[in-house]
């Protein structure tokens, strides 16, 4: 492949990396995490700490994200590391919210679809901006070798 076009495909990458990354982990992550705390007298004090980890693991995977546009390899090797541990915090803290959620019998009141669903389809979808920041992480790491 020519250049021109590999810089094209690598910016077009990038920009749908970072549009991601902003919807998902910054701005759906940090949303649930701040709307538990918001509510917090009437969920619980461990709902309080779920929502403050979301929002500490939305920042941490934007944060990686960032890094990623510099092509310093240290910064890589940050990045994916920022990611990976937001990644897998975020993780965990849905997997939390979704047993509470669960275990409660938390329903949507016109659906009655289960509430854990719902955080389900909202937060999960952070793992493709996740991965794609890794992913570009290690090609860069890969070309620089």
């Amino acid at each position: 492949m020519e250049k021109k076009k590999k810089k094209t495909l690598y910016t077009a990458y990038m920009v749908i990396m970072a549009i991601l990354t902003v919807v998902y982990s910054l701005i759906m992550v940090c949303m649930a995490g701040a709307g538990l705390i918001y509510n917090g007298e009437s969920y619980g004090r461990e709902l309080v700490t779920v929502g403050i980890w979301l929002i500490v693991s939305g920042i941490l995977m934007t944060s990686g994200a960032a890094l990623s546009f510099f092509k310093k390899r240290v910064l890589s090797i940050i990045s994916a590391v920022l990611t990976i541990v937001g990644l897998g915090i975020c993780l965990v803290m849905v997997y939390i919210l979704c047993t509470h959620a669960d275990s409660a019998g938390w329903a949507d009141n016109y659906t009655m679809e289960p509430v854990s669903q719902m955080y389900r389809e909202r937060l999960l979808p952070v793992i493709v901006p996740a991965v794609m920041v890794i992913a570009a992480d290690i090609c860069k790491l890969r070309i620089m070798n």
